[in-house]
């Protein structure tokens, strides 16, 4: 396609050719058994997104020893491993891709993943006064540099056995030789410290080994930092002159990533970074090598079409948009961008879903991530009138899902629009691009004739009339109020409906909750030139549900640095009209408030269920109306549900 052709040309690292320019990034799956061993799921995950088109798949990092070996990972620090990524190797060939396998030991990412395995210790170049003592941090001695540029090179003689085509060096977010490149972590005074030659020395024998053991003709690419993400770390400057080290070592490629995972957000920028936030410091490196620059990053295919025909970068790594969607490359190629479940970096992928059944990983766009082997869905046994109530992402999903197997479905939905409780997501600054999943939902339904009714809210009587042969209640959930006085005064208001533009936020406000709309609409506010403050009973983003950590740390960092004040571990005792009232020890303490805007959580709207209990339809509930969630929780329970009906 004429608007992709950039990125959809061949290309080439080394000896390695590549049928277009889409590499799918190393990420984090635990989809090995508990053992170390490829399982089933695993091979189809990645043999799904090789099938979809993309050039070279690079699956989740292989430790290279054994004290850096994660629970549910595929390690690479013996022999005996080889034949489990052969499994993978095969599969991905087969589907027509290439194959890298990408070489770390995870070093200070211990602290990120807050799991220290019994025994082990977090690798360090040098010891630093924030390190603490509660954590078993050890500094390298020369010799132990010497036996893990030893694992390193023996592991990368394991990949090739193993059927790779390329390594990766990891070498970037805080593991162990991306803390050696790092200013702000390695502190040395010998010849792995002080000078960014002598910094850059643990990657540079790294690599100098892996090309004396393998050939100088195996492909090899570094992923390193284009920066730290944080004061006194990495630079783009800096990182170039890593990466002309790096490239005169022997080097086929480098990557660049970005931020110190334990310190900075920038390794998986979510929905609040700007797009492509690691482009400018892939073309800062390019201008400094020879070789292809990677880049990797919050990339829509658009933006990385264009990154690669301005001459910023030469490939681009894709992580989460390969994970909305296997298919990218092969639907950009077709031309069928409405087809393309887009990413929305909501990075719910980082966490496992809270419905246990969900697995290892979830995702809000698309509920068969490493599932892949349960869609397309079955067809029904036999066809059936559907009554899909609720037109927000369950109820839409439901719809799409019922009708894919067959079934003849009407949706409903009490607004006059399809969205729900999603289109106030959509409103708020930054998240914009949510909408595409809801797009992409009102394309596919009406693409395929599915019977819509808005503005109409169906009750227990007009389920009897119409006489369906299932009901699906996707009738999601309400925000709720506090069991306190005054919060009926007139100047109290829900951050659903400020969002929405129903209400408006006047003088000086107060937000009540800390979760993540609170945070949203303080954020907002204070850009806004708003005296705004946070009033939350518990920890900021804390009661409830665990928040996904790269999201909440991002807007955290941003209420920081606009100063927004905080009373944390707060409970809100009255409201007056023109004060929050909260308790200080053995005080009360009045916080001026000429607009609160509460936003303390959720209520399931389940009451239509309630009406059609005992009436003999076959009645089903999915979303927020079950338990309020987050949106990939949905998006599989729809999933799921649909499947059984």
């Amino acid at each position: 396609m004429a608007q992709f052709s950039a990125l959809l040309q061949p290309g080439r690292i080394g000896s390695l050719e590549l049928r277009n320019r889409i590499i799918m990034s190393a990420m984090g799956t635990a989809l090995a058994d508990e053992k170390g061993r490829a399982t089933e799921r695993m091979v189809a995950y990645y043999a799904a997104r090789a099938r979809g088109g993309a050039a070279l798949i690079t699956p989740q990092f292989a430790a290279v020893s054994r004290d850096s070996a994660f629970a549910y990972t595929l390690p690479l620090f013996d022999d005996r491993h080889i034949a489990e990524w052969r499994k993978i190797a095969d599969a991905v060939h087969q589907a027509g891709a290439r194959f890298s396998i990408q070489l770390m030991h995870v070093g200070l990412i211990l602290l990120y993943s807050g799991v220290v395995p019994e025994g082990a210790s977090i690798l360090v170049p040098s010891m630093a006064s924030w390190m603490g003592q509660d954590r078993p941090y050890r500094e390298l001695s020369e010799p132990d540099i010497e036996r893990y540029i030893g694992d390193y090179v023996a592991a990368a003689a394991r990949a090739r056995a193993a059927g790779a085509d390329m390594v990766e060096l990891h070498a970037c977010h805080g593991c162990l030789a991306s803390s050696f490149l790092s200013p702000l972590i390695n502190r040395r005074r010998d010849s792995y410290g002080g000078s960014v030659e002598n910094r850059s020395r643990f990657a540079r024998r790294i690599v100098e080994g892996i090309k004396r053991e393998l050939g100088r003709g195996f492909p090899l690419s570094v992923r390193i930092n284009g920066s730290d993400g944080i004061k006194g770390g990495t630079t783009p400057d800096e990182a170039e002159q890593q990466a002309r080290i790096l490239e005169a070592a022997g080097a086929d490629a480098i990557s660049i990533s970005g931020g110190l995972e334990f310190w900075s957000t920038l390794s998986v920028p979510s929905y609040p970074y700007p797009e492509g936030p690691m482009v400018p410091m892939a073309e800062t490196v390019r201008k400094g090598v020879r070789v292809p620059v990677i880049v990797a990053g919050k990339l829509s295919a658009e933006a990385a079409d264009r990154a690669i025909s301005e001459g910023k970068a030469d490939f681009v790594a894709m992580g989460r948009p390969l994970l909305a969607d296997p298919e990218l490359p092969a639907k950009i190629r077709e031309g069928r961008l409405d087809d393309l479940r887009r990413c929305i970096y909501c990075n719910n992928c980082l966490k496992s879903a809270t419905d246990a059944a969900a697995g290892p990983m979830s995702c809000t766009v698309n509920p068969f991530v490493a599932r892949e082997a349960r869609y397309p869905l079955k067809p029904a046994g036999k066809a059936r009138d559907i009554m899909v109530v609720g037109g927000g992402l369950a109820g839409m999903e439901m719809a799409m899902y019922l009708t894919e197997r067959g079934h003849r479905v009407s949706l409903y939905e009490r607004e006059k629009e399809l969205g729900g409780q999603w289109n106030i997501a959509c409103a708020l600054p930054g998240k914009a691009g949510y909408a595409a999943l809801t797009d992409y939902l009102k394309r596919w339904l009406a693409r395929h004739g599915v019977k819509i009714t808005l503005g109409t809210t169906v009750t227990g009587e007009m389920v009897l009339e119409k006489k369906p042969e299932a009901v699906v209640v996707a009738t999601g959930a309400f925000p709720v109020g506090l069991p306190v006085p005054g919060v009926d005064l007139p100047h109290v208001i829900q951050g659903h409906d400020f969002i929405a533009g129903k209400a408006e936020a006047k003088g000086r406000v107060v937000v009540v909750g800390g979760r993540f709309i609170g945070m949203e609409v303080a954020i907002w506010l204070k850009e806004q030139g708003k005296d705004v403050t946070i009033v939350t009973r518990a920890g900021l983003g804390e009661d409830g549900i665990k928040l996904e950590e790269f999201t909440f740390k991002t807007l955290a960092d941003r209420i920081v640095d606009l100063g927004i004040p905080m009373f944390l571990n707060s409970t809100v005792l009255e409201i007056t009209d023109s004060a929050v009232v909260i308790p200080m020890k053995n005080r009360f303490f009045r916080i001026p408030a000429d607009t609160v805007i509460l936003s303390v959580g959720m209520r399931s709207e389940n009451r239509l269920a309630a009406e059609l209990e005992g009436s003999g339809i076959e009645v089903h509930l999915v979303g927020d109306c079950v338990r309020p969630r987050d949106a990939a929780d949905v998006s599989y329970q729809a999933a799921r549900l649909a499947a059984s009906i």
